[in-house]
C-alpha cells in the first residue's frame, strides 16, 4: 500500500514539475493555399491559386500559403520548419519551395525556403519585408490583401526584380507613403465624434418635434453617437489600420457626444426645464414651456 501512495505521490510530481508541450500539430496541407485562419474568401483563394499554378508552370518553383489563427505558443521558426517539411511535395521539388506562414493572433509571418533559394531569402530580412507587405492589412476587412502582397513580393523576390537584403528606389517610395497609413486613424478618431455629436444634434430635432421624454431623448442619442463612430470605423478599416484600443477610445468618446448633442438646443438656449421628463400626452402651444 506504501509503495503505491509513493509511485502515486512520484507521478503527481512529475506532471507538476514537468513543462508543458507547447508544440503545434500541423494540420494536412496542400501544395498551393491552406487557410486555417480563414484570412481569405473563397474567390480570393481561387485567383491566388490560380496565380500561384501559374507561376509553378513558368519557373518550375512551388509557393505554399499557410495561414492559421495561433500558433498555441510555439516558435514561429519550429512551426514553420515542420510545416515546411510535411508538405505534400517531392524532396527535389522541395528544395527550390517557399512556403509563406502568417500566425493571425500573433500577427506574425514567416517564411521557409527551399535549400535552393535561401540565398535569395535571407533571414531576419525576409521576413521583415514580409510581414511589412502583410501587417497592412491585418485589422482591416480585407486581410486577403496582405496574402496577396506577400506573394507578390515573393514572386518579384524570385524573378530577380527587388533584392530581400537591400531597398529599392520603389520600396523606399512604398515605404515613405505607407508611414502615412496612420492617417486613416487620425482621421476617424477625429471625424467620429464630430460627426457622432452632429447625428446626436439631429435627433435631438427629431425628438423636440415629437416632444419624446429625456430618458428616450439621451438613450437613442447615444445610440445613434455609438452607430455613427461604428460606421466611420469601418469605412476607414478598408484604406487602413484602426486597432481595438483606438476602436474602443473612438466609441467611448463618441458615445457621451451623441448623447449630448441630442440636448443642443437646450444647452445653447440655456433653458433645460425645456425638456420634457415624460412624454407630454397634451397638445401645449410653445408658449406654454416658455413661462408665458
Amino acid at each position: 500500500m506504501g509503495q503505491i501512495i509513493l509511485a502515486g505521490l512520484v507521478l503527481l510530481a512529475r506532471l507538476i514539475l514537468a513543462s508543458p508541450s507547447v508544440a503545434r500539430e500541423v494540420p494536412g496541407l496542400k501544395d498551393t493555399i491552406n487557410d486555417f485562419a480563414g484570412m481569405m474568401s473563397q474567390a480570393s483563394i481561387h485567383d491566388l491559386e490560380e496565380r500561384l499554378n501559374r507561376f509553378k508552370e513558368q519557373t518550375g518553383r512551388t509557393i505554399v500559403v499557410l495561414t492559421v489563427h495561433t500558433l498555441e505558443g510555439e516558435d514561429m521558426e519550429s512551426f514553420g520548419r515542420k510545416a515546411f517539411q510535411s508538405l505534400p511535395i517531392k524532396e527535389r521539388d522541395l528544395r527550390k519551395s517557399i512556403l509563406l506562414l502568417v500566425a493571425l493572433k500573433e500577427r506574425k509571418v514567416g517564411v521557409q525556403v527551399g535549400s535552393e533559394l535561401r540565398q535569395l531569402f535571407p533571414e531576419p530580412a525576409a521576413s521583415q519585408k514580409l510581414l511589412a507587405h502583410v501587417r497592412l492589412y491585418f485589422d482591416g476587412y480585407r486581410r486577403d490583401l496582405g496574402i496577396h502582397a506577400g506573394v507578390n513580393y515573393i514572386f518579384r523576390a524570385l524573378k530577380g526584380e527587388v533584392h530581400v537584403d537591400s531597398m529599392t528606389e520603389e520600396e523606399r517610395l512604398e515605404e515613405s507613403s505607407t508611414k502615412g497609413g496612420g492617417a486613416g486613424a487620425i482621421f476617424a478618431l477625429l471625424f467620429a465624434p464630430y460627426l457622432a455629436f452632429m447625428v446626436g444634434g439631429l435627433w435631438g430635432i427629431y425628438a423636440t418635434k415629437f416632444r419624446l421624454e429625456r430618458g428616450m431623448r439621451l438613450f437613442m442619442g447615444a445610440l445613434w453617437g455609438g452607430g455613427t463612430a461604428k460606421v466611420v470605423a469601418i469605412l476607414m478599416g478598408l484604406i487602413s489600420s484602426i486597432g481595438d484600443g483606438l476602436w474602443f477610445f473612438i466609441l467611448a468618446v463618441s458615445i457621451p457626444l451623441g448623447a449630448f448633442g441630442s440636448l443642443t438646443e437646450f444647452w445653447m438656449s440655456g433653458e433645460w426645464s425645456g425638456i420634457p421628463r415624460v412624454k407630454d400626452r397634451i397638445k401645449r402651444k410653445p408658449e406654454d414651456n416658455m413661462g408665458i
